[in-house]
């Protein structure tokens, strides 16, 4: 389908699919077993143009469109690793800070971001809490000009490597308040790094907080008023994320159709078989479906409406769930050979399980979409 994409847009996806053609498909097996991303690639896609193109220039970034970041995550995705996730979080994250933070903290901690030197992390989740932030038991106690924070954050991706991380805890008064706190510091300690069904390379952390000082300074936004941010973060990562169902569903019809057009029994392709023809039918169509949607919210995003929420919510409800789709059907497609890891959509059946539950699962995506249509149709009356 023609989306009606700019010369420079069609130039950025181009160079993401060369990238990961040339440089991180080779590696998908590697990185799937090993779950740890190489040590280089943050510059390498620095030097692309790819980390911070939500940014804006005088913080060293690109100030590109969500729909040109999405273009490069939907490449990168269709690898079957977890490269994407980098890409993402060093852009929403960024964004985040850019449009919260003071401009002491966007001028210290955007430009490494930006340039490859800092990897982007997001610390809400704890062992007993998901979404409630309610529920946060780490804390951060005022001491003179800094805050101390105690406590421990469970799955932050990429939270045992250097760099900064958004993290939320319950302030002296019981409200969410967010920071902007350096990784790998006194008082800091990333010991256990999560073994994951998929999504290779991203290394879930669990990070604890032991009398961590932070100056007051590197408060983000207002105090009490961290879940407004975070809420803002997700409804920006979700598209990204969105992007990545995409293009994991698009490497997984591609296996499919490829198998189908090959594979013979009773003398036949088993193409030529309708049951198999009309489960193709199905995924190509829920694909360009999906891609349909994720672009055209991508675009409402990028003409900065006041709440984005609900679309961000449609989009990432059908995508994730049309990705684990396609990907299951492309596995009963291979049949005995799908369920085997010497090929390659298995992984992408794994990697598409996370999108369902990742930034608020499906059901918790449905509430925030029922809720948006009862307050959009109160306003009605």
């Amino acid at each position: 389908m023609n989306f009606n994409l700019t010369e420079g847009q069609l130039a950025i996806q181009k160079l993401a699919k060369d990238f990961s053609d040339r440089e991180i498909e080779p590696e998908a097996e590697k990185l799937d077993k090993e779950g740890r991303l190489p040590d280089n690639l943050i510059k390498k896609f620095a030097g692309l143009g790819f980390l911070g193109m939500t940014v804006p220039k005088n913080y060293g970034g690109m100030e590109t469109g969500n729909l040109d970041c999405i273009l490069v995550i939907e490449q990168l995705a269709y690898s079957g690793t977890g490269a994407w996730w980098l890409v993402g979080f060093n852009n929403s994250i960024p964004l985040s800070i850019a449009k919260y933070g003071s401009e002491e903290i966007k001028n210290k901690y955007l430009e490494p971001f930006c340039s490859g030197t800092a990897y982007a992390s997001i610390q809400f989740t704890e062992d007993g809490t998901g979404s409630d932030a309610s529920a946060l038991t780490t804390t951060a106690i005022p001491d003179g000009d800094s805050y101390i924070i105690n406590g421990m954050k469970r799955f932050s991706t990429f939270g045992a490597r250097p760099g900064y991380s958004v993290t939320y805890t319950k302030d002296d008064e019981g409200s969410c308040t967010a920071f902007v706190t350096e990784k790998l510091t006194e008082g800091y300690a990333a010991p256990k790094i999560w073994e994951l069904m998929g999504s290779g390379g991203i290394e879930a952390a669990d990070v604890y907080y032991d009398n961590y000082r932070v100056s007051a300074k590197n408060l983000l936004g207002k105090k009490g008023k961290g879940y407004d941010i975070l809420l803002y973060w997700i409804a920006t990562e979700k598209i990204e994320q969105c992007a990545a169902c995409v293009g994991i569903a698009q490497a997984a019809l591609d296996e499919a159709v490829q198998y189908a057009r090959e594979r013979e029994q009773f003398a036949r392709k088993i193409v030529s078989f309708q049951a198999v023809q009309h489960m193709l039918a199905d995924m190509a169509t829920l694909v360009e479906a999906a891609r349909a949607l994720v672009y055209s919210v991508a675009r409402f995003i990028d003409s900065n409406p006041k709440d984005y929420s609900k679309v961000s919510g449609m989009a990432k409800l059908f995508a994730s769930d049309v990705a684990m789709k396609v990907s299951t059907d492309a596995v009963q497609i291979l049949g005995g050979y799908g369920y085997m890891r010497e090929y390659p959509v298995e992984k992408m059946m794994r990697d598409a399980k996370i999108l369902q539950i990742f930034e608020g699962t499906n059901q918790i995506q449905r509430n925030v979409i029922g809720l948006a249509l009862s307050k959009e149709y109160a306003s009605r009356r």
